[in-house]
């Protein structure tokens, strides 16, 4: 299964078991068809794309970037290399809105930023850092696109 069909595959399963244990949840998206690394990737990276479709337009700052954090090591990495990310930003404003706040809510960023705002704090004032994205040591995940890809 693609990546884009793995996105659409997702959703529903996201919507309905989003709030069950994360071993759970990816075995229900595996049971769904996509491969534990889809799953993991769709884990992750599909509730921060709805979390910032969400707030799109309240005026928080988001960075374009994640920190992808393996055992002791970081690195900052462009969430536009994550296809699981741009596609779900693609196709989150098509989608019923209650369906994409579900899943939003999956998201610590968006649990965070709803926290500060009902804490009192202005959206336009809010900066989000960077998410922190933890793979487990040796964990595969997804290859890089090929260099001579454009697309």
């Amino acid at each position: 299964m693609n990546d884009a069909a793995a996105i659409r595959a997702a959703l529903p399963v996201l919507v309905q078991y989003g709030h069950v244990d994360r071993v759970v949840l990816q075995a229900w998206l595996v049971r769904y068809g996509l491969t534990n690394v889809q799953a993991r990737a769709a884990m992750r990276f599909i509730p921060l794309a709805f979390g910032r479709e969400v707030m799109k337009g309240m005026g928080v700052s988001f960075p374009d970037t994640y920190l992808r954090v393996t055992g002791d090591q970081s690195e900052e990495r462009p969430l536009a290399d994550e296809p699981f990310f741009y596609g779900a930003a693609a196709l989150a404003p098509q989608l019923p809105p209650d369906a994409v706040t579900t899943i939003a809510m999956q998201s610590a960023e968006m649990q965070a930023l709803n926290a500060a705002l009902h804490g009192g704090a202005n959206a336009a004032d809010l900066v989000a850092g960077p998410p922190v994205i933890e793979l487990q040591q040796g964990e595969k995940t997804a290859p890089p696109r090929p260099w001579w890809k454009f697309w």
